[in-house]
């Protein structure tokens, strides 16, 4: 059992010495193929698999996140994007850091599966170092910043990888969803390849002709269950491997970052 919210408070109690994750995610369009849930989903069940790991314990789910951008999440312009401001995220952040230090830990690991949650939570664990000391350590990782250059190689092998930003409801995200909760990918909507430039800017407000108008910033053709598998397994061993390092922690599978 890996999941907070199934323990009783005596369960709880006891995995204070180990490894405490927050799943952070939002409540975002991804698409005409793709559930509001997507990233909430993917930081949720990668926790998970992290936790599995390394005998951690999830808590429960971030489902709304910061402001989504325009050329990273489509932004506001799509019904079902429910954005937090800035100064509630870090409120929140700083919250759930008050109340997990003060129930004990001393290792925490934000999981991150949206993009403009960097920010804030980075924040968030300046401002918790300075209440509470440095006699704690507090780690955010998004799951696609420690995938190998090997991984992606497979992953992309048939098609071209448009870059992290440009992937929102793409090829890795789709797959992804494919892997971990295909009862939610409307595979018959996946969405082609639609003439889009970024514009080496930002401006409000947003014209719809701004953004794809399927939502997907690329091509997300090419995914399969396969590829999220790949992507889902090596994210959270390589996340696994950074909480040994950072926490000093045991990983239960012997892999390298």
């Amino acid at each position: 059992m890996v999941f907070a919210a199934n323990m009783t408070w005596e369960q709880y109690a006891a995995k204070t010495d180990g490894v405490a994750i927050i799943p952070a995610g939002s409540c975002e369009q991804h698409g005409p193929h793709l559930p509001l849930s997507t990233d909430s989903i993917i930081a949720t069940e990668i926790s998970r698999m992290v936790a599995e790991q390394i005998d951690g314990i999830v808590l429960p789910t971030l489902n709304y996140g910061y402001r989504s951008s325009p050329y990273s999440g489509g932004g506001p312009l799509f019904p079902g994007t429910v954005d937090l401001s800035l100064n509630t995220m870090v409120e929140l952040a700083s919250n759930l850091l008050d109340e997990l230090l003060g129930d004990g830990f001393r290792k925490i690991l934000f999981l991150s599966a949206h993009f403009e949650n960097q920010a804030p939570i980075l924040e968030a664990m300046h401002l918790a170092q300075r209440r509470h000391g440095t006699d704690n350590q507090i780690v955010l990782a998004n799951w696609w910043d420690p995938l190998k250059d090997s991984v992606m190689d497979e992953v992309f092998s048939d098609i071209m990888f448009p870059g992290w930003d440009l992937e929102h409801a793409a090829v890795t995200e789709t797959s992804l969803l494919m892997h971990l909760a295909p009862e939610l990918v409307h595979a018959d909507k996946l969405p082609a390849k639609e003439a889009f430039a970024v514009p080496p800017y930002l401006r409000v407000p947003l014209q719809p002709s701004d953004i794809p108008s399927h939502g997907a910033l690329a091509d997300a053709v090419g995914a399969t269950s396969e590829k999220g598998k790949i992507i889902a397994d090596a994210a959270a061993t390589s996340i696994a491997e950074i909480c040994a390092y950072e926490f000093g922690v045991q990983v239960k599978t012997s892999v390298q970052l």
